[in-house]
């Protein structure tokens, strides 16, 4: 774990070892404002028999279940949890670890796990279902995942469990997952991720990763948000165009910034895509969305 101060120690982690976990990179008053919104959501919690009736003596595996409660970005009625999001110190961060500041928001969802619920504990696995290619964790085409948590995360509600690169030399070729009893070696070597609320975990794609499970009575309360290089179209997960129709969208973007909403994929302006025509259309989009920046870049 760095501190929050000490971006480039853990923009450097990130790029050579393969993630980071930045201590408090988010003030906990943010984060506090919207967990008071994350109350009011409709978020699948346990209901009949105790989840532990599904459990089996097995290793552990994925289950539908663990997804349960995903809700995808823009939340309704959340506007303080929305802007969490896009908070200006990921974004410093990603733009840093990345070398870029031409970077897109490609997965956005909050992912709740309830205790209750189901057994969470996964197999070690590395995302290969973020990209059509296989990975190239390079400048220019890597691409970036993060948990920002919104609860204190320990080993009792869900902390997750990563492998640096620096321990995973002669790692399985295969995309994965991998068992414990086929591969002891790369279970020796993960770290548990635990944080307070407000702290970030980063990583790459091509690191060995699992979710571990929650205890009865406890839950536990993430954003993921993953941003890659503008222009690599082969990474993506949530599709945002059609978030155009969703009042909750337009009024996060009438409260944003054109940099903020480039990582939409908003064109930023004086894009050729920008005329008088089209600045007008997007007013009537956006009625209360600031024009002038693109206005005044014709």
């Amino acid at each position: 774990m760095v501190t929050d101060v000490d971006l480039e120690t853990a923009a450097r982690d990130w790029r050579e070892d393969g993630w980071t976990l930045i201590d408090g990179l988010v003030p906990t008053d943010d984060v506090d404002r919207a967990l008071v919104e994350i109350d009011h959501l409709e978020i699948p919690r346990p209901t009949g028999p105790t989840r532990r009736a599904d459990v089996a003596a097995t290793e552990p595996r994925f289950r539908a279940a663990q997804f349960d409660g995903t809700t995808l970005f823009p939340l309704p009625s959340a506007p303080d949890l929305n802007r969490l999001f896009i908070h200006p110190r990921i974004v410093s961060f990603a733009e840093l670890a990345m070398g870029t500041d031409d970077l897109r928001i490609y997965q956005s969802r909050l992912w709740s796990k309830h205790g209750d619920h189901t057994d969470y504990e996964q197999p070690l696995h590395r995302d290969q279902n973020h990209a059509l290619v296989p990975t190239r964790s390079e400048p220019g085409f890597w691409h970036l995942e993060c948990f920002l948590y919104l609860t204190d995360v320990d080993e009792t509600n869900g902390a997750p469990r990563l492998v640096p690169r620096s321990r995973s030399q002669g790692e399985p070729p295969d995309r994965g997952p991998v068992h414990r009893a086929d591969q002891p070696q790369l279970y020796a070597a993960e770290v548990s991720a635990p944080g307070r609320r407000g702290s970030l975990l980063a990583y790459r794609s091509d690191v060995w990763h699992r979710g571990t499970d929650v205890q009865p009575g406890r839950e536990r309360h993430v954003a993921v948000i993953a941003f890659k290089p503008a222009g690599t179209d082969w990474i993506g997960f949530d599709a945002h165009p059609p978030l155009v129709n969703s009042p909750d969208f337009r009024r996060f973007a009438e409260a944003c910034t054109p940099d903020e909403l480039a990582l939409f994929g908003v064109p930023r302006p004086g894009h050729p895509f920008w005329t008088d025509r089209t600045v007008t259309q997007m007013g009537d989009i956006y009625p209360d969305l600031d024009l002038e920046p693109w206005r005044a870049a014709l």
